[in-house]
């Protein structure tokens, strides 16, 4: 299971929060009514999202710092919907717009390419990203009939139990289409936790609804507090991750980079085993075929490697990587090793003859056929492992007798693994 996926599926556990304290309340009456508690908890979901807002500026991502300001002003609208409006009505149809339009202001806000935050772009994004919410509202005050029409598609709007608007589902879709095509890797993590929160913002929605009848007091919206408090912590971590990311991977091959080795390396403690791994003939393949088709080598071998040996693989730097085995599986570390240097032998890389960049939905749904495949190349690694002993003071010293080992095989004729223990 990739990394994406398995946080997508912890952000879809943490996002039914709201519903468990919906069904059962776990907090006493006397808590709910303390002041200062009540306070902290409204104001909470502000600070978060001011923070998120803050970081996503800060990585040179504006489109999170906008949809974030975003979601602080729906927030303030749900808190405080009767100081805007007095009729339930209107309330009511605030409600049913923003639970469509939001979406919608994300799919623009998110399809547009990064720019900076002051300047022309950024600007033509926001407006384009508010259209949504003004194209509704103008629907509702001059042609009510078809806004109640094209809101309410289906005969189940009409029933108790669900509130929400039935275009909203459509809504959805189209964000979760640029969820799914987006181009760009470094913001993926984030959209991915913004498809997760549409189900406390659902959720949230649909109680705004059915509470919609009397104002309610501060206390009351305790389940829509809940509800932004949910969405603001699977954000902000989906932010944290991207400085994570920013700090501790290796950009290109998307691996563990040189600054999270030498961390590791620092609380290594006896037994332990390192292998150095170099691609064989790197430099000439690329001079032959060009730095381009040089990345692209690099990628293939870091995936293969970290799909033989997990999370212990580190890019090093240049063509050469580093794998840590630690415990009982450091005695037998070449094993694992061989194994690798057999996976990435049996397979082929082709050129490729077409660009590389992602493709974007628009360039899924007009390329017919698959890209054309070009030369094939056999790209093989060497390995040296080393071993540490009790007497082993400095990581350095293992990485150093990897090193010789690494050289014994290439002197040998590439393509394998020289163990320090292995006899001459």
């Amino acid at each position: 299971m990739s990394d994406k996926a398995r946080w997508a599926g912890i952000y879809l556990l943490i996002c039914f929060i709201p519903l468990f304290v919906y069904f059962l309340p776990p907090l006493s009456p006397e808590i709910m009514s303390h002041k200062m508690f009540t306070n902290f908890l409204v104001l909470a979901p502000y600070l978060g999202l001011f923070l998120i807002a803050i970081l996503g500026w800060q990585v040179n991502q504006t489109r999170i710092f906008w949809s974030s300001l975003m979601l602080v002003g729906i927030y303030h609208f749900f808190i405080h919907s009767t100081e805007f409006f007095d009729v339930a009505a209107t309330r009511a149809r605030s409600i049913e717009i923003i639970t469509v339009a939001y979406p919608l202001s994300l799919s623009i806000l998110f399809v547009m390419r990064e720019s900076q935050l002051w300047s022309d772009k950024s600007l033509t994004r926001v407006l384009l990203g508010l259209w949504p919410f003004l194209i509704f509202v103008g629907l509702y005050n001059w042609a009510p009939n078809i806004y109640q029409g094209f809101f309410f598609l289906a005969p189940w709007n009409n029933a108790q139990l669900f509130h929400i608007p039935t275009i909203t589902l459509l809504a959805y879709i189209l964000f979760l289409l640029v969820v799914i095509f987006e181009p760009e890797p470094k913001p993926k993590s984030y959209l991915i936790a913004l498809g997760a929160s549409a189900i406390p913002f659902l959720f949230c929605t649909q109680i705004s609804l059915i509470n919609n009848v009397s104002p309610l007091p501060t206390i009351k919206n305790f389940h829509i507090i809940v509800a932004f408090s949910v969405m603001t912590a699977i954000l902000l971590h989906a932010i944290l991750r991207m400085y994570w990311q920013k700090v501790y991977l290796d950009i290109l091959t998307e691996v563990p980079n040189r600054q999270a080795l030498d961390e590791r390396l620092i609380t290594l403690q006896h037994p332990y085993a390192l292998a150095m791994i170099d691609i064989d003939h790197f430099k000439k393949f690329n001079d032959n075929y060009g730095h381009a088709e040089g990345d692209n080598v690099l990628r293939m071998v870091a995936l293969t490697l970290q799909e033989s040996l997990g999370e212990r693989v580190y890019r090093y730097g240049g063509e050469e990587f580093c794998a840590i085995f630690e415990g009982e599986e450091a005695e037998k570390a070449h094993l694992p090793m061989e194994q690798a240097r057999k996976t990435l032998d049996h397979k082929r890389f082709h050129l490729r003859q077409m660009d590389r960049e992602k493709p974007t939905l628009i360039k899924k749904l007009t390329t017919k056929g698959e890209p054309k495949l070009g030369k094939e190349i056999q790209i093989t690694i060497s390995v040296g492992v080393a071993y540490s002993t009790p007497k082993t003071k400095y990581h350095h010293d293992v990485i150093h007798v990897a090193d010789k080992s690494l050289y014994k095989a290439k002197e040998k004729g590439r393509n394998q693994v020289v163990s320090s223990e292995d006899k001459d």
